[in-house]
């Protein structure tokens, strides 16, 4: 069997082997770094196998087996972690790897980036996805613990991780947390692996560790403040996403009549404290018939993408009865939903579930909005064509139709200053135009609408919300609409019962800076008609955010823009104030350029010291074994002069450092003689024998200067010219 040696300089055992523990720290930082894109809970043991395991089998095989027989034994291992893990189900006996489940693993390798990229992340803790990291840990482990034994290069088995710390960034721009600590806590291992390939001492290695705990706050501090920090480039612009999963052909809003036609019905239960209403679909295209969803669903692990504004954290349990799916109710805006195999749609932060159906139970958290009367003044409304057309219908007619709608909407908010209050008072006419009847027949197009709001004037819920949505876009208001529930009739426990008598429409205005606010136009089912103050199902806070609104006459009226929206009037601009974040700015500053000293003096002596035993021919060598001597004499307090020869050199630096100093210098200084003098060659022996002398006075120069004065010497400008 071949055996393989250590190569020239590879070090003792020893100090080899601890190259191969740090090349392993280093894959395991850079597999950290993928905090973000999966839980860390179930990144802690996936991330400690794939390091612990090949890092034992490299150390066991070292000068057993060559290099092409240890990379079948690594993936082996890799494939048996795996079955026994992950893939427990396609494994013999639940650990044993098979042709099933290697090919799994392969897939799942192979399929795994493109799957994050297309979805919201962290992944779910269950997902197999996680087999990417273990599989990239796992061979930047192998690679960096082989090159730590088989090359001279002081950092080039730090190479082999940063691979993997590059997918984390990549991958981690659309997820949770930073990658900023653990690119930090990477860049401190690879100057302490630096420096024990290098031999330094035990102190100068706990140098390393320290200036690690001065480089993770400095980068933490100073990362938000580098350009692009705010908004990191996100690699998922350039991934074309699948399609959205397909929705049921029936738009909620068609269901509305249906439930309230069976009120007793019981749709599902939530287990709650708190009395928001329930939100099922968001509708925001509108055919001149049908009003439907424009969501894109993708995969989450949990986490819904926010919105803007204060909200208050509202959690739920809920649990499915004869509600249809794929929608799923959650209260306001979800921003956290566990359950069987749940899709989000980022933009409205709706919820879908293929699993839907009877007895499915799901927990989401939410974030119910804040609003404030004062952020509605002065607003303007979202600058988007799609949230404000109305498309042509069936039919000749919905020309002098959408004229009729316009027209309406113009006399119910004469005399509003600006577009929320617009809105406000679009909600009361229809609440006092009008009466709500749960017999009322279906439809929501431009028929049905105008027949609802000049002859019948009654309707459901469905009739409401969708006139208020088409009159809002006839004067510009960008609107939508919305599909839920009431909060149903509280029981025992916290326990809600929401039945198909507790279904409600309303519709939602966007605004500039503040995003979708609602208005609820349909009025109580006791005092339709003439109660418009009273709407069905309006949560309190939205009472008075719609009175503030209707009562707010102080503010100046607004002026018409060409596209025909109202501008706000001017307001005065604030005064000049000193910007809270300047002193932080320059303590950031500062912090970065102390640490970029403190990593130049820690890691340039080093690699100049490399290339100087590393020249090109043995007689580069010796000279820059004397030159290193030299420098390191500087630090016993001996100058350096252009003027002296090698042997007066060694002749005072034996009067400093004393008896011990005289062979090792002496020697030293005959072979630079003979390096840039002699007539005769330096061969590789000589090369070596030099380095060793710089060994034997460096030693003898660190007793003499001490712990301070090292430290010192090391700290010094002059360490980065030497």
């Amino acid at each position: 069997m071949a055996t393989l040696t250590a190569p020239p300089g590879a070090g003792s055992p020893a100090r080899r082997a601890a190259s191969v523990v740090v090349a392993a720290l280093l894959a395991a930082t850079a597999g950290l770094a993928f905090d973000g894109v999966f839980p860390l809970a179930a990144l802690l043991p996936v991330v400690a196998v794939a390091t612990v395991a090949p890092c034992m089998l490299t150390l066991l095989l070292s000068g057993r087996l060559p290099l092409w027989g240890t990379i079948p034994v690594q993936a082996l291992a890799w494939l048996t972690a795996v079955s026994a893990t992950l893939y427990k189900a396609e494994a013999w006996l639940g650990a044993v790897p098979s042709p099933a489940s290697a090919r799994a693993a392969l897939i799942g390798v192979r399929d795994a980036t493109g799957w994050l990229l297309t979805t919201i992340l962290p992944a779910a803790p269950g997902s197999r996805a996680i087999v990417l990291v273990g599989f990239l840990v796992w061979a930047a482990t192998t690679a960096g613990a082989e090159l730590a034994l088989r090359s001279r290069a002081v950092l080039l088995p730090a190479g082999a991780a940063l691979p993997v710390l590059a997918v984390a960034v990549v991958l981690g721009v659309a997820g949770t947390g930073s990658v900023v600590p653990y690119a930090a806590v990477f860049a401190g291992v690879a100057l302490l692996l630096a420096l024990v390939r290098a031999g330094r001492p035990a102190w100068t290695c706990a140098m390393g560790v320290l200036l690690v705990a001065c480089l993770v706050p400095a980068a933490v501090v100073t990362a938000p403040l580098l350009p692009m920090a705010d908004r990191p480039y996100d690699v998922r612009r350039l991934v074309e996403r699948p399609p959205p999963r397909p929705i049921s052909g029936v738009s909620a809003l068609d269901q509305v009549s249906a439930w309230l036609q069976h009120p007793q019905r019981e749709l599902f239960t939530v287990s709650t404290g708190s009395d928001a209403n329930l939100r099922l679909a968001v509708l925001d295209t509108f055919d001149g018939v049908t009003w439907e969803s424009s969501a894109g669903f993708v995969p989450t692990g949990g986490r819904v993408p926010g919105e803007q504004g204060s909200r208050d954290t509202v959690r739920q349990r809920l649990t499915l009865q004869k509600l249809p799916g794929p929608w799923l109710p959650a209260a306001d805006r979800p921003v956290l939903a566990r359950g069987s195999g749940i899709v989000v749609d980022p933009a409205t932060g709706m919820l879908a579930s293929a699993h839907a159906g009877e007895g499915m139970t799901y927990e989401v958290t939410s974030g119910v909005r804040r609003y404030v009367s004062g952020e509605l003044r002065n607003v303007t409304p979202l600058d988007d064509p799609a949230l404000v057309s109305l498309p042509d219908g069936p039919g000749t007619s919905t020309t002098p139709q959408r004229a009729r709608f316009a027209r309406i909407a113009r006399r119910a908010t004469a005399g509003a200053r600006g577009p929320a209050q617009q809105a406000a008072r679009l909600a009361t006419y229809l609440r006092k135009h009008a009466k709500n009847d749960v017999t009322a027949p279906p439809g929501h197009g431009y028929r049905a609408i105008e027949f609802f709001l000049t002859e019948s004037r009654r309707g459901t819920t469905e009739q409401f919300a969708a006139s208020f949505a088409l009159l809002a876009r006839s004067i510009g208001l960008p609107s939508r609409i919305v599909v839920g529930f009431r909060p149903g009739e509280a029981a025992e426990g916290g326990v809600r019962q929401v039945r198909g008598g507790d279904v409600l429409a309303w519709a939602e205005v966007g605004f500039e800076g503040i995003g979708w606010v609602p208005f609820h136009p349909t009025p109580s089912r006791t005092r339709s008609g003439g109660g418009g103050d009273v709407a069905e199902g309006t949560p309190k806070q939205a009472k008075e955010i719609e009175q503030a609104i209707n009562s707010d006459s102080s503010e100046p009226r607004p002026t018409p823009t060409a596209a025909g929206r109202p501008t706000p009037a001017p307001t005065p601009e604030p005064a000049e104030r000193d910007s809270p974040a300047g002193p932080l700015v320059w303590v950031a500053v500062a912090a970065g350029v102390a640490s970029a000293y403190l990593l130049a003096v820690a890691v340039v002596p080093p690699v100049r010291r490399m290339r100087r035993r590393r020249g090109s021919s043995p007689a580069e060598r010796v000279a820059g074994a004397w030159r290193e001597t030299v420098f390191r004499l500087r630090g016993a307090g001996i100058p350096r002069s252009g003027a002296s020869t090698a042997r007066e050199v060694a002749v005072r630096a034996e009067a400093v450092l004393g008896e011990p100093a005289r062979e090792p210098l002496t020697a030293l200084a005959d072979l630079a003689n003979l390096a840039t003098f002699g007539g005769a060659p330096v061969d590789q022996a000589g090369a070596e024998r030099a380095w060793r002398h710089v060994a034997e006075i460096d030693r003898l120069v660190r007793q003499r200067a001490g712990l301070p004065g090292r430290l010192a010497r090391r700290l010094s400008p002059r360490s980065l010219l030497g």
